[in-house]
């Protein structure tokens, strides 16, 4: 058999390079009488493929010192080593398989007729026995009648409708009841349903739904949702669809099918929603050479006509829905969209190109599979669309269970030939890639890849399929390096694999080949099912947590999830280290907040600048400070935040922000004390940046910005009624900074949103640090001071304020007991789930009643309501700010006393072990702490090892 592989190989070489046959049959001869040898055949044939220097006149730029690129893999190879080792990498191996199973899967003849008419019985009574029929639409909709009936009793002014599954005719049989409640905007539906307890027996509330299970005697579980306008208009565009093709009901039914048998349709477990398999038949028959469903958007798509083929049987479109997402569409590239008859790039709308990406048709931004996070799905997905392909391809016998391969006999059953079995592309010395022939059916990648170009002709290699075959009966196993780059000075001493169980594999696979030949199939023997083990294979998805991206557990079970660490009871506080913490907290405001004198300094940068756009730009300019540098939580190197308005307009409606921001820009540049004039108009607020340069100030300036001003007044307000306000507010902004858990930019909180944290808990402390302010007023109305469309009130009457505080139970807790209990606080009591940081009320706000139950944080400024300060921090994030929060409550809450003498020893050791430049911008010179008090490097000493802990 070793004497016939090589004699092959030997042919096929001689077919492409003619002028190496003697060498390679040389090489043949020692693989035939040695075997041993055989590593150094495989570099030999190697390198008949390294190209002269002379055949590239330009370098890849990012890889000048990589000789290959192996285009099956999108890996840069340093050099014959690097190349020898990676074509026996297990990635290398599987995409080699994979290419042939694509190659046997294009090669398939076309389906008979009386195999479609088989396939065509299969779909049709698959979408019969589990779709839903007339008689379970018509219960489903008097579900929802009776229970809009109930809800009317209470709430006259609300009514229910129908949307999902059930109004498109795409359900199950056991599918959900999906009811969106519409109601007057005078209405506070959530709050009402908490009262009335939702007037049913159970209840529970996540993701922005109510899960009622209503009809007790049928088991339908009914999901209520409030305003969900979105996912009503994509159900009425389905349900025309529907409407309008008849085919597409069964399709849909055996799609979803189909995806429920090989567990891919459930998002807690990394899959993508049942709806995107809807979205992707629509797609597949609007793409269609010739298209049955048309590409328009509306109610009044029922009325479109659509020259499509009825004669197209529903077992063809079956066959074509697999073959187009297993072997046509590319699904890393483009966008599944059904908005747009042309295909939509991920460029466009700066997706990423991995996995899936599938639009809906009324949300955008939304990607519909975005819960596919884990490329071990997406792969195992593109695995089972090829299985159930060459499942429905092939002529099936009924009771044979499928044509299916097992995982080993099917690793080498098919080659591939000519330009297909490219593998490894050469670069040469300065390495620019070589080009190679396309099958029709292919997409060359780049503009270059057209053969055209005479040396990159002479520079064309093939590593042929039948070297490959030997290259993969041996190897090791590396590990492959995330970058993508292959690096011989790091190559490990690979562990050697056993062959010989798969040779002997092979050859009884090569007997079976040989010996079984093709049996005639009749009409009435032909049979398919949808059947779970042809379609798996007995294989089931990879479990992805979306928590830490590693497999074998959900979110729900994630050892990182922050709730699953165990809090430990902390020891008593004793006065010691209580004024210890006091003066830790202290410290941080006393070494942070700005001098009386920096903040007259930037009084007077505000009012220079005041002065020059006035003669430059507008004499009706008016400029303010606001944010850090007025509310009492100011760094000495806050940034200036500046709020410009024009004399004689109230708001900003009837100007054009952006063409003021831009000469307001031109105009600044002007300035000689200012650099870096940068303005932004794309942003919510469109701003320009500047930089002071004799302070050396960051600032920025916006329009209109009134709100920020009012909420800047309430900070300082709060601020001003106690200092320990103030001293908690710095504490926890240096905390924050320190264990980089405060940069929005990055995914993080604001340090307003921190702020807003700490007033918070001074409210809902017993008894009480700070009031509400807002709830504070004389008369029965809360008075109305209307900003922007919100009500910006607070009592800002300072003396007022503590007369009446002064009547009520004092807090008498110091600053360092408060500190150690806002980290219990938002540790141990408080629920990020089911509550909302709102300092506006007293009472405990849910996340229900604000609709926001689909993020991690809730925070909610006091003055517009609609913004959740925490709406873009993920679930990863969220887990590293509680964990920092934990390893500052385990700190904080246990006495700590260092030996004296021994803390700048360890300073320095754990400024190795980070990296970091531990308050650097506190305390600069690390000398002189040997010679602070011992009480003062107890502090500094708390402050190192809580960031030891946190990094």
């Amino acid at each position: 058999r070793l004497f016939l592989h090589n004699h092959q190989c030997s042919r096929e070489l001689s077919d492409f390079y003619p002028y190496h046959l003697a060498s390679v049959g040389w090489l043949m001869v020692i693989l035939i009488k040695l075997r041993t040898k055989f590593k150094n055949c495989k570099r030999r044939c190697i390198n008949c493929f390294v190209l002269p220097p002379s055949v590239f006149s330009q370098q890849s730029p990012e890889y000048p010192n990589y000789q290959y690129l192996c285009k099956l893999c999108s890996v840069h190879i340093e050099n014959i080593q690097g190349a020898h080792k990676h074509i026996k990498e297990k990635r290398h191996k599987k995409n080699i398989m994979e290419k042939q199973e694509e190659n046997e899967l294009r090669a398939l003849p076309p389906p008979s007729a009386d195999q479609l008419r088989a396939v065509d019985a299969a779909v049709r009574e698959t979408a019969r026995q589990h779709g839903i029929s007339e008689e379970d639409f018509e219960f489903r909709k008097a579900v929802v009648v009776r229970m809009e009936e109930i809800i009317k009793r209470h709430l006259s002014g609300c009514s229910l409708r129908l949307y999902g599954s059930c109004l498109t005719r795409f359900a199950f049989k056991t599918s959900d009841i999906n009811i969106d409640v519409t109601y007057p905007s005078s209405v506070c539906l959530p709050h009402h349903y908490t009262k009335q307890c939702f007037i049913f027996t159970h209840h529970t509330y996540t993701c922005g739904v109510i899960a009622v299970p209503l009809c007790l005697h049928s088991g339908l579980m009914c999901k209520v949702s409030a305003g969900n306008d979105v996912a009503c208009l994509t159900t009425n565009h389905l349900a025309a669809l529907a409407k309008l093709e008849p085919r597409l009901v069964p399709l849909v039914l055996a799609f979803r099918y189909w995806a429920r048998l090989c567990h891919i349709d459930c998002q807690a477990e990394g899959g993508i929603p049942s709806y995107s398999f809807a979205l992707m038949v629509i797609f597949f028959l609007q793409q269609r050479k010739e298209p049955i469903l048309p590409v328009y958007l509306g109610n009044w798509v029922g009325e479109v006509l659509c020259s499509s083929d009825p004669n197209v049987t529903l077992g063809q479109l079956w066959l074509e829905l697999l073959r187009f997402y297993t072997l046509e569409f590319a699904l890393e590239e483009y966008i599944i969209s059904i908005r747009l008859k042309v295909l939509l790039s991920r460029e466009v709308k700066n997706w990423p190109r991995r996995r899936l990406a599938i639009e809906d048709p009324f949300a955008l931004k939304r990607n519909v599979a975005r819960s596919l996070n884990s490329q071990m799905v997406f792969e195992y997905i593109q695995e089972r669309f090829r299985m159930a392909y060459k499942y429905f391809a092939c002529p099936q016998r009924r009771g044979s269970g499928g044509c299916q391969r097992s995982k080993k006999a099917g690793k080498h059953s098919a080659k591939l030939d000519g330009a297909e079995s490219v593998e490894c592309a050469d670069y040469g010395e300065k390495g620019q890639l070589g080009t190679q022939d396309l099958k029709e059916d292919e997409e060359p990648e780049g503009e270059d890849n057209d053969g055209s170009n005479p040396s990159r002709k002479k520079a064309e290699r093939t590593l042929d399929t039948s070297l490959m075959d030997m290259v993969l009966r041996e190897g090791t196993k590396p590990t492959f390096p995330p970058n993508g780059l292959l690096d011989s000075d790091k190559e490990g001493e690979g562990q050697e694999e056993d062959d010989e169980e798969e040779e002997e594999e092979e050859e009884e696979e090569e007997e079976n080949r040989l010996s079984v030949k093709d049996e005639p199939i009749t009409t009435e023997e032909l049979h398919y099912v949808f059947d779970k083990m042809i379609f798996t294979g007995g294989k089931p998805p990879t479990v992805v947590c979306s928590i830490c991206k590693r497999d074998g557990h959900l979110k729900d079970e994630c050892p990182e999830d922050f709730k699953k660490i165990e809090l430990k009871p902390l020891p008593p506080m004793n006065e010691c280290f209580r004024a210890i913490l006091d003066g830790l907290c202290k410290l941080c405001y006393y070494e942070l907040s700005p001098t009386l004198a920096e903040q007259q300094k930037r009084e007077q940068i505000l009012a220079g600048l005041e002065r020059f756009i006035r003669k430059e730009y507008n004499d009706k300019a008016q400029l303010c400070l606001f944010g850090s540098s007025k509310n009492g939580f100011g760094f000495r190197d806050s940034d200036l935040d500046i709020c410009m308005t024009l004399e004689g307009h109230e708001t900003a409606e009837k100007l054009n922000c952006k063409e003021i921001i831009e000469g307001l820009a031109k105009v600044l540049k002007k300035h000689t004390g200012l650099r870096n004039i940068l303005p932004i108009t794309t942003a919510k607020v469109p701003i320009v940046k500047f930089e002071h340069r004799q302070s050396g100030l960051e600032g920025d300036i916006s329009l209109y910005n009134t709100l920020a001003q009012h909420n800047t007044r309430m900070l300082a307000t709060y601020a001003a009624l106690d200092p320990r306000v103030q001293f908690l507010g710095y504490t926890m902004k240096v905390f924050a900074k320190r264990c980089d858990i405060g940069d929005a930019s990055r995914g993080s909180l604001s340090s307003y949103a921190y702020i807003l944290m700490v007033l918070y808990f001074l409210q809902q402390r017993q008894p009480p640090v700070i009031p509400v302010l807002q709830e504070i007023f004389d008369g029965q109305a809360v008075p109305q001071r209307m900003v922007d469309g919100w009500n910006a009130f607070f009592f800002d009457n300072l003396e007022d304020l503590r007369r009446r505080l002064s009547e009520l139970q004092p807090n008498v807790e110091s600053v360092g007991e408060l500190w150690l209990g806002l980290l219990r606080f938002y540790t141990e009591e408080f629920d990020f789930k089911e509550h909302v940081i709102s300092i506006r009320q007293r009472k405990r706000l849910t996340t229900f009643e604000k609709q926001w139950t689909s993020k991690c944080i809730a925070i909610e400024d006091p003055f517009d309501l609609n913004h959740n300060l925490g709406a873009g921090v993920s679930r990863k994030m969220t887990n590293f700010i509680m964990k920092a929060f934990i390893n500052g409550r385990k700190l904080f809450g246990t006495p700590f006393y260092p030996a004296p003498g021994t803390e700048v020893v360890r300073v320095d050791r754990w400024r190795a072990c980070t990296q970091r430049q531990v308050l650097q911008d506190l305390w600069e010179d690390w000398t002189l702490y040997e010679g602070l008090s011992q009480e003062t490097q107890v502090v500094l000493s708390l402050f190192i090892e809580l960031f030891a802990s946190c990094w």
